[in-house]
């Protein structure tokens, strides 16, 4: 009975956000940067933050992407989004960073070693804190000489949940602002010392703030 429930949870989710998104203009840049990364023949660690996922999301879901992986908790509370990552073609790998960790690494290692593969990580989730990127995953991506990319996202009018992550929401009759970055320059010669996130939290960071200020 609760699956039944969630799911159907996502159905009116997957309507609303049909609304919301579609009634939006779309401005994309950095868009030949990443069709770029693509063609480079090298697997793609796709980064945002859990406050911007949903805008990423849907981007994905419009362009029809193919190839493309995210992370999805075994939480019960995470099943309505899961049911939705599904429905926009987007592959799955169970797991968070409190229960399934093994699996998530496994699995992550597993999709890298297909050169065309792109995982999509909201670095800073499920908990936070926000802004602040996760070693697990970065650790994962530089071991596999995967891209490192940002997708930076906003949009002109939105509601922002009281969560943790102060998750966005976009309005109806908005724009949307979506900014691929080219590929971060890691130095290669030292991932095996790689302790702490602090680059890449600057660099996403960075790409957000740009994209941000288009709308003030």
């Amino acid at each position: 009975m609760q699956k039944i429930k969630l799911y159907l949870l996502s159905i009116i989710m997957q309507g609303f956000l049909f609304i919301v998104f579609r009634t939006n203009r779309w401005v994309i840049t950095g868009s030949d940067e990443f069709e770029n990364a693509i063609k480079s023949k090298q697997p793609i660690m796709l980064c945002s933050w859990h406050e911007r996922f949903l805008y990423a999301v849907y981007y994905f879901k419009l362009k029809k992407m193919k190839n493309i992986w995210a992370i999805s908790s075994t939480h019960n509370d995470s099943q309505i989004m899961a049911y939705f990552l599904k429905r926009s073609s987007i592959n799955l790998i169970k797991g968070s960073s409190t229960r399934g960790w093994e699996n998530v690494i496994k699995k992550m290692f597993k999709v890298f070693r297909e050169s065309e593969s792109i995982i999509a990580i909201t670095n800073d989730g499920p908990k936070g804190p926000p802004r602040k990127a996760k070693l697990g995953s970065y650790k994962i991506a530089l071991k596999s000489n995967a891209h490192i990319v940002s997708i930076a996202c906003t949009s002109t009018k939105y509601w922002q949940a009281k969560s943790w992550d102060k998750l966005r929401i976009p309005k109806p009759f908005g724009t949307i602002y979506v900014d691929f970055s080219e590929p971060m320059e890691v130095g290669r010669d030292n991932i095996g010392d790689v302790n702490d996130t602090d680059e890449l939290t600057l660099f996403l960071n960075s790409r957000l703030n740009a994209v941000d200020k288009k709308i003030k």
